[in-house]
């Protein structure tokens, strides 16, 4: 006779308090077997909506992960992977990040390297979720490579898919779209990769739709679909409401009536067919979608105000509720509307990219302050990661190249829309240091304010797309909205409380004031502006005019110094401008066409970096696109 849920949850209590035992008094001595029973009642434990299930289940996955001697090492994994993927459903990712990093190391360790592809292809998708995107992307990349040593198909296919998703997550959509059309192209004729297949098509459809490339993305759309076909459960149901949503904004786009109508009315039928908070404000935003395009401007966006007391907890939906009312605003004329809710649509970008922050930096604190096993003793490692919060916990200094790794990461994922090769950080930053050696500081300083100035952009992390790649000039509204991107940087940087990054956080707040006091965000003048920032002003400047952005061109080195010496006792210090100006002149002098290559040599290092370089490399090892394939 099959167990009643409260049975179930008892035998399972049972079996995690014998896990507790086992690995805390008795040296992980039978924790093999018991191991496997959890394994074996997994499937159904995370199919439970039972909470108090799902927190013992989690319980026991962070004993095994933490246990002395982990047995089956290939079932402990599965069982951490396992339970980490059902955090991302619960919209806590954030929360098991640890777990994966845990299947990761014990993959290494062993040699498990079909164990460690599947670990990095998780932490992938979880980085990318969490709102560390850069990190997806070399992740993917590493179990991409895996999958190939092992012949992989599936595994490669499932890595591309996940790189794809992150590429997109970071506004890289001509990059997004390159991959997933090699994915598609490579593995369509495999049925076992047909999954990875529709989710490339959707990731594909998404981007495009950020181009505003309707006809691509509504394809893309169509094919995602169709692979997908009727979904089975809550999961698939979610997946197929949010491509059919796409679908739906790029028919919008081409003005397609019929399929217009036809979206909507099968976004209606899964929405009622499967009740869930979640699937009701997809069709409501869908909806409103409808109301814009058919000009009912006055309706849609009573019913996006109201949307926006249900949507806040999804942070996904709310930017999209808050984009539809920036769109019905500008359809409408009203201009400040528009403005508004552009500007609270930047508010959430930052705030969400500063809570992302924060909880990217605790899992570092997490990995440094909690001790391995091997190395301490169990029981206090159990007692630090399941019974003490980690606010409590003695506070164990966190070596700065780690926190400083991460960073550059972000600042690198912030300028990737408006710099394509991702060097501009790591010019700006030796500039910014050379420039100080030649005002007389040392060394020592001449280093810190260079991997200070890499940072100097991270606040773009909150501003949208439509904003940082938009052609041409921006309006004084739009400009005033860009503005923000500082104080949202100085927010993202103020997580960090490594005493290393506060010159940063002043470079980050300051490096838009101007010396006659008109710059922004607090109008600061003269001397009143932080050195550090009256520095890395004049590289970030520099390097700016003399390189190609989507609403300009590259200006020559004579151009720009002539420009800088213009704006010298206006935009900069007249001081600082003599010694600039002097210190490129040399700088080009010595180094040629190879100027580029130097001041921003720091880049070579970057892990993000490097891992890009190889995604392209093993994109072009691929079947070549032919010119306007579609797939």
């Amino acid at each position: 006779m099959p167990l009643s849920s409260g049975e179930k949850q008892v035998e399972t209590q049972a079996l995690v308090g014998l896990i507790d035992a086992c690995v805390t008094s008795f040296d992980s001595d039978g924790l093999e077997d018991l191991v496997t029973q959890l394994s074996a009642d997994l499937p159904s434990l995370l199919k439970s909506q039972d909470e108090e299930s799902f927190k013992l289940v989690v319980q026991g996955a962070r004993l095994i992960a933490f246990s002395r001697d982990p047995k089956p090492v290939a079932v402990c994994i599965r069982i951490l992977l396992d339970v980490a993927g059902a955090h991302i459903a619960k919209s806590r990712t954030h929360e098991a990040i640890s777990l994966a990093e845990r299947a990761m190391d014990l993959a290494d360790d062993h040699h498990l390297k079909p164990e460690l592809r599947r670990a990095c292809n998780f932490y992938s998708a979880m980085s990318t979720d969490v709102g560390v995107p850069a990190r997806g992307v070399e992740f993917a990349l590493r179990s991409a490579a895996l999958a190939h040593e092992l012949d992989d198909q599936v595994g490669v296919a499932s890595a591309f898919a996940n790189m794809a998703a992150a590429l997109y997550s970071m506004g890289l959509y001509r990059e997004a779209i390159s991959v997933a059309l090699r994915v598609i192209k490579r593995f369509k004729g495999n049925p076992n990769c047909t999954p990875f297949v529709a989710i490339a098509r959707a990731n594909l459809a998404n981007a495009a739709l950020a181009l505003q490339h309707f006809a691509l993305s509504a394809e893309s759309a169509k094919e995602a679909c169709e692979l997908m076909g009727l979904p089975r459960d809550a999961h698939g149901v979610v997946n197929r409401v949010a491509t059919e949503s796409i679908w739906l904004k790029s028919a919008i786009g081409l003005e397609d009536d019929e399929v217009i109508a036809a979206r909507l009315q099968l976004i209606r039928g899964l929405s009622d067919a499967y009740k869930s908070p979640r699937l009701r404000l997809n069709r409501d935003l869908a909806e409103a979608a409808y109301e814009i395009y058919s000009g009912n401007l006055t309706v849609a966006v009573a019913k996006l105000l109201e949307l926006l007391k249900h949507s806040k907890a999804l942070p996904g939906l709310y930017r999209d509720n808050l984009a539809l009312l920036v769109r019905a605003y500008e359809k409408g004329n009203d201009h400040a509307g528009a403005l508004l809710y552009l500007g609270e649509l930047v508010e959430f970008l930052g705030k969400s990219q500063v809570t992302a922050v924060a909880r990217q930096l605790e899992v570092i604190r997490e990995r440094i302050q909690t001790p391995m096993p091997g190395k301490d003793d169990v029981r206090a490692v159990i007692k630090a990661i399941q019974r003490t919060p980690s606010a409590h916990r003695e506070e164990i200094d966190v070596p700065e190249a780690l926190y400083r790794d991460a960073m550059e990461r972000l600042a690198v994922s912030a300028e990737l829309r408006e710099d394509t090769l991702g060097r501009h950080a790591y010019r700006v930053g030796r500039l910014t240091g050379l420039l100080a050696n030649s005002l007389g500081y040392g060394n020592k300083f001449m280093q810190e304010i260079e991997l200070a100035a890499r940072l100097h952009d991270i606040g773009k992390l909150g501003i949208p797309d439509g904003l940082l790649m938009k052609p041409g000039k921006l309006t004084d509204a739009e400009f005033s909205v860009m503005q923000r991107h500082t104080t949202i940087g100085a927010q993202i940087l103020q997580q960090c409380t490594h005493p290393a990054f506060r010159l940063a956080e002043q470079i980050a707040l300051n490096h838009h004031e101007k010396w006659d006091g008109t710059g922004y965000p607090k109008g600061l003048k003269g001397d009143e502006i932080p050195e550090v920032a009256r520095i890395a002003a004049l590289a970030d400047v520099y390097d700016a005019l003399t390189h190609v952005r989507s609403y300009k061109h590259a200006w020559t080195h004579a151009e720009a110094v002539i420009e800088i010496e213009r704006t010298s006792g206006t935009h900069f210090e007249p001081r600082m401008v003599t010694r600039f100006i002097s210190l490129v002149n040399h700088l080009r002098r010595a180094h040629g066409e190879a100027f580029d290559d130097y001041l921003s040599e720091g880049g070579k290092h970057s892990t993000f970096i490097q891992a890009r370089d190889e995604m392209h490399r093993m994109l072009n090892e691929m079947e070549p696109l032919l010119p306007g394939e579609l797939l």
